[in-house]
C-alpha cells in the first residue's frame, strides 16, 4: 500500500512583517551583535562565538514568532539610549511586558 505524503503548504511571506523583522534585526547590529538567521533545532537567541557576539534565528520559524523572540532579546539588553522608531519600540515594550504571561 503506497502512502499519500501532502506537502505543507508555507504560510504566504508578509512584507510588512518582513519590514519589522529586517528593522530589529538592524538595531541589534547597532548594539553590536551580528544576525545569522540559520536552520537548526533552535528557536534563537543570544551567543558568543569565538569572542564575537551572535544573535542567532531559526530560519524555519514564522513571521511572527520570529518578531517576538527578536524583540524579547532586544528588551532584555535595554536600548532606551538609542534611537528605535516609534512603532517599533512598540512591538518591543508590548512583548516585553507579554513575556511574564507565559
Amino acid at each position: 500500500m503506497t502512502k499519500i505524503i501532502k506537502k505543507v503548504q508555507k504560510k504566504p511571506v508578509d512584507e510588512n512583517k518582513e519590514t519589522v523583522i529586517r528593522e530589529l534585526t538592524e538595531i541589534l547590529e547597532k548594539i553590536g551583535f551580528s544576525v545569522r538567521i540559520e536552520k537548526g533545532s533552535f528557536k534563537g537567541g543570544f551567543c558568543i562565538l569565538n569572542e564575537q557576539k551572535l544573535f542567532l534565528i531559526n530560519k524555519n520559524l514564522e513571521q511572527d514568532k520570529k518578531i517576538s523572540i527578536i524583540a524579547r532579546s532586544i528588551a532584555k539588553q535595554g536600548v532606551d539610549d538609542i534611537y528605535i522608531k516609534p512603532g517599533i519600540r512598540e512591538i518591543i515594550e508590548r512583548e516585553n511586558s507579554e513575556e511574564g504571561l507565559f
